[in-house]
């Protein structure tokens, strides 16, 4: 068995690091920081505004998020009515109401009653302008107008369309410059956590070795076991105890993560030790932290209960 420093890996653990080096150099008499001035306006500098652009990231992240879930139903709504508009079409020509001919008008072919594909976005952009396009000059050749739904239904869903592809693109486009404002700051952020774990633990090489661990743990510095160490429990609602699938259990200080079984129970296995943060994440329910106590190659149970939103 060993135990060594493990530096962050992901913009979660640098944020986790940074902001626990920050809290603890905030809350030390200024004779007891062991991190050099020099460190220390570094710190103060780089924590509040990577804490800010990893913000602006998750709140981009969920803007885009929403906007395609609004764009994925405007479009499911715009696919229908072009498929009803066609599908009403279709049994006036059954009745007699329309000329099979009148097919032509908008591209169809003229033998067959199928509705075109409409299963991607190019497809819908093709056919309901065919349709809007190809209504004008139907009614100018003397046909009669569509109800149930309208070519002016049709067009406004259509519409409603195209102004959701807009704010989906735009959110997008918002949420790939947020993580490229953190993608930026990582190379110095990394430098800036590789310099305070050196110094805070030079500052207690002189302690033995379980207390200059303990100690450097408080500002932030990471140490994995060669043995892991095994966390399992069981996720529940709340109000009703029964059990929760798809959970997002995630060990913050390293990152490691698993995701609740149908059943409820999780393990999630880490080579991390020491004092850690458990957080249980499911959409609906509020996120719930737990603080644990990780020992090398150990094994713990942790429980949780989440309450809806």
């Amino acid at each position: 068995m060993g135990i060594k420093r493990r530096l962050p890996n992901s913009d979660e653990t640098r944020h986790v690091a940074l902001s626990t080096a920050k809290t603890k150099k905030d809350n030390t008499p200024p004779g007891n920081i062991v991190i050099t001035p020099n460190t220390i306006t570094r710190l103060d500098a780089a924590q509040p505004l990577f804490a800010q652009k990893m913000q602006a990231r998750g709140k981009a992240l969920q803007l885009q998020s929403s906007s395609t879930s609004l764009k994925a139903a405007a479009q499911a709504k715009a696919k229908m009515y072009i498929s009803h508009f066609i599908q009403t079409f279709n049994m006036g020509v059954d009745r007699g109401v329309f000329p099979t001919s009148h097919r032509a008008f908008y591209q169809l072919e003229i033998s067959s009653k199928k509705v075109p594909p409409l299963n991607t976005e190019p497809l819908v952009t093709l056919w309901v302008q065919r349709l809007i396009d190809g209504d004008v000059e139907r009614l100018a050749a003397g046909g009669a107008a569509i109800q149930m739904p309208s070519i002016a239904e049709v067009t406004t869903e259509y519409n409603i369309f195209k102004t959701a592809n807009i704010e989906q693109s735009t959110a997008k486009d918002a949420y790939d410059k947020s993580q490229e404002a953190v993608r930026c700051m990582r190379p110095e952020v990394d430098k800036l956590i590789l310099r305070i774990w050196d110094e805070v633990e030079t500052a207690f090489n002189d302690e033995p070795i379980e207390s200059k661990r303990r100690k450097a743990r408080e500002w932030g510095v990471v140490y994995v076991s060669t043995q892991k160490a095994t966390i399992t429990g069981t996720v529940t609602d709340a109000a009703t105890g029964n059990p929760l699938q798809g959970v997002d259990v995630a060990l913050i200080e390293s990152g490691d993560i698993v995701q609740i079984l149908a059943n409820g129970t999780y393990a999630l296995s880490t080579s991390f030790t020491g004092a850690g943060t458990l957080e249980f994440a499911l959409e609906g329910y509020e996120t719930k932290t737990i603080p644990v106590e990780v020992h090398e190659g150990g094994s713990l149970i942790q429980d949780a209960a989440l309450v809806t939103m």
